[in-house]
């Protein structure tokens, strides 16, 4: 279409109210932006810069032309003006919003060094409990020491108090049984008799997890003591019935050891027979090792001690 104006062609165009003709941009003395934003009701009654000079002024127009293009008028004024209000309104806007954004950002930073001081709070409180840890462990790895030497000590008194002890396995139970027969019938078939006033008590008592009970001899003489057992592990096997006893079975004589020996003494004879020794026996309340003829006797008096066995 053409401009009634200029007669250009144009692709949109401006369409006045008051003198009902129809022109581009340029002759209407408006922007394309400023007219889009003026929306549909204020569009259809909007007039050209002419027609408004000739509604305000009571003189009659002199040209019914409208103004050249480019010729700045009111409206185009007023437009930018309008173009202009609302940038800076949303200028306004936008300057809100980073200071809500700075708002935001400075509660965060806060929040992170509130939350930083915790945790260094924290850290030092957790590297003073494991302090305090580290301090407990050590105490009680030195007082699991104290411990393990009291028992060491108090199980080597109980078995220095059982020095002139040995304990007999194997003697079947006899209703109204002398023991003293017994012992003098074992030192006859080992080949070591004493006389009974050697002996200062001898006595039946439970074995820990079986039904059968061992004759404790408890010897005045701790030396008489050894030379009974040696003699008895020399004959190596006494029998029941070689005694008087129906029942066949073997006897055995040792040394009348304390519970925790005994146990270690198992342990000891296990782990030796793992690791190829010959020998395994005990002496004066102390086991004694020996991995063949040639290599030396080794002590075991704790569990520490098997650690020793290559």
């Amino acid at each position: 279409m053409k401009c009634s104006v200029c007669s250009s062609i144009y692709t949109d165009r401006v369409y006045c109210n008051g003198c009902q003709r129809n022109m581009d941009f340029s002759c209407a003395s408006i922007s394309e932006t400023g007219y889009r934003k003026l929306g549909p009701e204020r569009r259809v009654g909007w007039r050209c810069p002419q027609c408004k000079l000739a509604s305000v002024s009571p003189k009659p127009a002199k040209s019914t032309e409208c103004a050249p293009s480019g010729a700045v008028s009111i409206e185009m004024v007023l437009s930018e003006v309008r173009d202009l209000k609302g940038q800076f309104s949303k200028l306004s806007e936008i300057l809100e919003d980073v200071k809500s954004i700075k708002n935001e950002i400075h509660n965060l930073k806060e929040s992170f060094e509130f939350t930083s001081a915790k945790l260094e709070s924290l850290e030092s409180t957790v590297s003073d409990v494991e302090n305090q840890v580290a301090k407990i462990r050590h105490s009680e790895l030195n007082l699991s020491e104290d411990v393990a030497l009291l028992k060491r000590d108090n199980t080597n008194r109980e078995q220095w108090s059982r020095s002139n002890n040995l304990e007999i396995k194997g003697v079947p139970l006899k209703t109204n049984e002398n023991l003293f027969n017994i012992i003098e019938n074992i030192s006859k078939i080992v080949g070591y008799t004493f006389p009974k006033t050697q002996i200062n008590y001898v006595a039946r008592v439970p074995t820990y997890g079986s039904k059968e009970k061992s004759i404790i001899v408890s010897f005045i003489n701790r030396y008489i003591k050894e030379e009974f057992i040696s003699a008895s592990r020399a004959h190596k096997h006494i029998s029941a019935t070689e005694i008087g006893f129906i029942e066949d079975r073997f006897i055995y004589v040792n040394d009348h050891l304390v519970p925790e020996l005994k146990k270690l003494l198992t342990k000891t004879k296990e782990l030796a027979k793992n690791k190829d020794y010959r020998y395994v026996w005990v002496k004066y309340g102390k086991i004694h090792v020996r991995k063949n003829d040639k290599s030396p006797v080794q002590i075991i008096s704790k569990e520490l001690d098997l650690n020793k066995l290559l």
